[in-house]
């Protein structure tokens, strides 16, 4: 399946999916310095600088088929470590550039593509204003040409990475026939295959719930109704026992197995049809001492390759404060897989 990446970073949502056979094929990111970094290890795909003036067209003009668009519009309006702007914010208002975008290739393709979106973004999408942004995430997604909607609330550190970093992920299904194949939820919740850390815990409540009647959060068909409005959130989270987490221990560590645990999924179909963000300060703990993470430690709990970010294009270093930020900001790579998995699965 051929990828557009909109809000690309250095390309760990890229990553995550090509692991698992896909191929990115486009990529927009405004940051100069992430932008040396995807030049480096994707030279042969295009790239725009700035999504409010990307066009369907031109992404067509350069890659003719797309079938996935993998994207995590920024989330600084929406995390709880900011000022909860929401969708009104400027960073998290570019949400509807990307919406634009999807739009546009539906109407340049005659709604051939795309055939499936992904969205990332942090935990606090779910319930900034009390809920109301959520809802309008995915009434946009409906407005799009989305026949089956589904989001789930995925933790990396169950996905084989030494950190604890929860994720809400929206899968929309524009292919009705992609739809029609899908599983009820297409991202499943089990304890049972090999990976998962949940030895008899018991099923936790879901992050997620909506209000709208013909809505439920474990895979009933979506009623097509306005969820704006009628959809609210809540945080009962229950946290995993100590002795159940993953120690940061990250010498020669590798990404090599996947649990499907998510703490939280919801499922919408049509009848017709951590690490933290920016630059936060990381940290390592031992019985002895704490210090800063180095960029590379960085990068391992990504999930991502060493040294993906140390160089730029030009083979030139790039500053810490850079890497620092793009770790931060990235996807974490083994996650993106899994949801890859499932969706080639169909």
């Amino acid at each position: 399946m051929k990828v557009l990446s909109l809000f690309s970073g250095v390309g760990g949502f890229d990553m995550g999916l090509e692991n698992a056979g896909m191929e990115t094929v486009f990529q927009c990111e405004w940051d100069k310095h992430a932008n040396s970094i995807l030049h480096k290890h994707w030279p042969d795909v295009p790239k725009w600088d700035d999504v409010s003036t990307l066009t369907g067209k031109h992404i067509l003009a350069h890659a003719p088929v797309v079938d996935v668009v993998a994207w995590g519009s920024p989330c600084q309006d929406l995390s709880v470590a900011g000022k909860r702007a929401g969708l009104e914010g400027g960073r998290s208002g570019l949400f509807h550039e990307g919406i634009r975008i999807i739009k546009e290739l539906q109407e340049e393709t005659n709604g051939q593509y795309p055939r499936i979106s992904i969205w990332e973004n942090v935990v606090g999408a779910l319930n900034s204003n009390r809920g109301a942004d959520f809802g309008i995430i995915l009434d946009e997604m409906a407005e799009a040409g989305a026949v089956a909607i589904e989001w789930s609330v995925l933790d990396a550190q169950y996905f084989g990475i030494p950190q604890r970093r929860r994720r809400v992920f929206v899968i929309a299904i524009f292919d009705p026939v992609l739809a029609n194949r899908c599983p009820s939820p297409l991202l499943p919740v089990s304890e049972s295959l090999p990976g998962s850390t949940q030895k008899g815990r018991p099923k936790g409540e879901s992050f997620t719930t909506t209000l709208a009647e013909g809505t439920r959060t474990d895979g009933a068909w979506w009623d097509g109704k306005d969820t704006a409005e009628a959809l609210t959130t809540t945080s009962n989270e229950q946290r995993m026992p100590d002795k159940q987490r993953f120690q940061a221990v990250v010498q020669g560590y590798t990404p090599s197995s996947f649990a499907n645990y998510t703490e939280g999924v919801g499922t919408l179909r049509s009848n017709g049809g951590d690490l933290g963000g920016g630059s936060e300060t990381l940290v390592a703990e031992s019985t002895m001492a704490v210090r800063r993470l180095t960029p590379l430690e960085c990068e391992k709990l990504m999930g991502w390759k060493p040294d993906h970010t140390r160089y730029k294009a030009d083979g030139t270093e790039q500053a810490d404060t850079h890497r620092y930020k793009q770790c931060g900001n990235g996807v974490a790579s083994p996650v993106a897989q899994w949801i890859a998995k499932h969706i080639l699965n169909i």
